[in-house]
């Protein structure tokens, strides 16, 4: 499934697209959001103040946010249709973890 991603002639202009990149960005950033809303629930748990899940919960709405406005933007400046959703989802995730040089 990676060679059809890495080869696939429709994903090149979503690849050279600044919002791709922004979306992707945004994404990796959610990750660690997610990551900080854990840590925020042990402490909250523990009897912790909530500041650390609700800054948590600000970075990963925030990054939902830019993830979707930067796929969908990106998505839709593709003149010739391009991929479907489920393809571009996929793809997302796979530049998500795996950064181009």
């Amino acid at each position: 499934m990676t060679a059809r991603i890495e080869t696939a002639e429709p994903f090149l202009p979503l690849r050279r697209d600044y919002r791709w990149r922004l979306g992707v960005w945004a994404l990796r950033v959610g990750f660690a959001g997610l990551a900080v809303v854990l840590v925020g629930l042990l402490l909250l748990w523990s009897g912790g103040s909530p500041w650390v899940l609700a800054t948590g919960m600000g970075i990963w709405l925030l990054c939902a946010l830019l993830s979707a406005t930067g796929f969908m933007a990106a998505r839709r400046a593709n003149a010739e249709g391009g991929p479907g959703f489920f393809e571009v989802r996929r793809l997302l995730l796979h530049d998500c973890f795996h950064p181009r040089p």
